[in-house]
């Protein structure tokens, strides 16, 4: 039987890896592609806010999106770093934990579909903790598989797969979100003459988006399962979470061009959180509907896709540092655009210059990081780096939706394109380029 998981000399561990990363390429593009194409469905930035603008006026409301998505994704890493650090492969765990990445929207799917006989504080808690299931997961399996896909992808190719991989997902995201247009609209959804999906109105229509992505996740579970990774060898110390906090300011000491990229890189997220709330200021400033936010999405993952492919294949040849400063004034500009619009069109350059921003930010971010890594360390670094966002982007969301509430959003959009600036000058002129 075979377990996909296999053990190799070390010596011989980059042709192992050479033997089977078209398989392991191929395999873990779909994986990743389906499993993106099932969270555009549900997208965080127009979907999801969409959502929560149906029972709550409350900013703060909105900002609890981001903010859950950042301490999810950004905190339960150092926890989980020690735990496999001794461990000879990160498959397994990265089987089981993702299990809980998709369960949510099972329930939330079915919940949905079934009618909300809840009023909007239950509705509202009973969503939000869903939400922080998924992403606590998602941060938990952040670091194993992130380590899984470095020991897999030759190190030449780590750019290009994730601009593949994150392409492909939000390729099918734009036919995803197409889909998503019609229903949120409460239209059925007709292809060549035959009625797929029958018109539900609000918020079954979220219900069947979110069993929607629950079906594509559970078909992508089956390509990683099909992926074979090689067993190294584990530090024979085994580290405890305490250790791993105790030892990071040292490690960070002695790894100084690390901790400058760090810095740079949380202010570029300060800016690019700022897409969080751009479908929420046109919901405000100009009543868009259902439909328009769907086509939002549209827009929005196509934007991506272009940024995945183009940049993340980019980052492997013109540089990690560069696209990332690049993306960086494109998140810039696309904050600073709200400023000028006198309609509901004007969100449209918006949502693709932030489209392309988002979609270059992770393919360059993910391999920038894995080349300050050693081998050995590569769990500690990643988790490290998922971690240090932690305490400006766990409230910073918060704080956004409070000053948007009482100052307006063109105010809160100057100041988070502040921090992208601040972050492209520090890439630009600190960060030593490792390409």
């Amino acid at each position: 039987m075979n377990t996909g998981v296999k053990t190799i000399p070390l010596d011989t561990s980059d042709a192992f890896v050479a033997l089977h990363a078209r398989r392991n390429f191929i395999l873990n593009v779909l994986e990743g592609g389906l499993f993106m194409f099932g969270m555009n469905m549900v997208s965080s930035y127009t979907v999801l806010p969409y959502f929560v603008k149906q029972y709550s006026d409350q900013q703060w409301h909105q900002g609890l999106i981001p903010a859950i998505a950042n301490v999810g994704w950004l905190l339960p890493g150092l926890f989980v770093a020690p735990l496999i650090a001794h461990m000879w492969t990160r498959k397994p765990i990265t089987m089981v934990i993702t299990i809980l990445e998709r369960i949510p929207w099972l329930i939330l799917g079915l919940w949905l579909m079934m009618g909300n006989a809840f009023d909007a504080t239950t509705t509202l808690a009973l969503f939000f903790s869903l939400y922080a299931l998924f992403m606590l997961s998602a941060g938990a399996n952040a670091v194993p598989w992130q380590d899984f896909i470095s020991r897999i992808i030759p190190e030449k190719s780590w750019g290009t797969f994730f601009g593949m991989q994150n392409g492909v997902g939000s390729l099918l995201g734009v036919a995803g979100a197409a889909v998503a247009t019609q229903i949120l609209a409460n239209k059925p959804f007709v292809v060549w003459g035959w009625q797929l999906i029958d018109a539900y109105p609000f918020p079954q229509n979220i219900g069947i988006l979110s069993l929607t992505c629950f079906v594509v996740m559970a078909i992508s579970y089956v390509f990683l399962a099909l992926s074979i990774e090689p067993r190294v060898e584990p530090h024979p110390e085994k580290q405890s979470f305490w250790s791993l906090l105790r030892d990071a300011p040292s490690l960070l000491r002695n790894d100084r061009a690390f901790l400058v990229y760090l810095i740079a890189f949380a202010f570029l997220s300060l800016a690019l959180m700022g897409q969080s709330f751009v479908t929420a200021a046109a919901l405000v400033r100009f009543q868009v509907s259902g439909s328009t936010v769907g086509t939002f999405t549209v827009v929005l993952l196509a934007s991506q896709a272009l940024g995945n492919f183009g940049l993340g294949t980019l980052a492997d040849r013109w540089g990690r540092r560069r696209v990332l400063i690049f993306v960086g004034i494109l998140g810039i500009v696309s904050l600073l655009l709200p400023w000028l619009a006198t309609s509901e069109m004007w969100f449209y350059p918006v949502f693709v210059l932030g489209g392309i921003a988002l979609g270059g930010t992770q393919p360059a971010n993910t391999a920038m990081v894995f080349s300050f890594a050693p081998a050995e360390k590569r769990a500690s670094y990643i988790a490290l780096a998922n971690s240090f966002n932690v305490p400006v982007m766990a409230g910073a969301p918060l704080v956004a939706g409070w000053l948007a509430g009482q100052y307006g959003y063109n105010v809160l959009f100057a100041l988070l394109a502040s921090a992208g600036l601040l972050s492209v000058v520090l890439m630009k002129w600190w960060v030593a380029s490792r390409n």
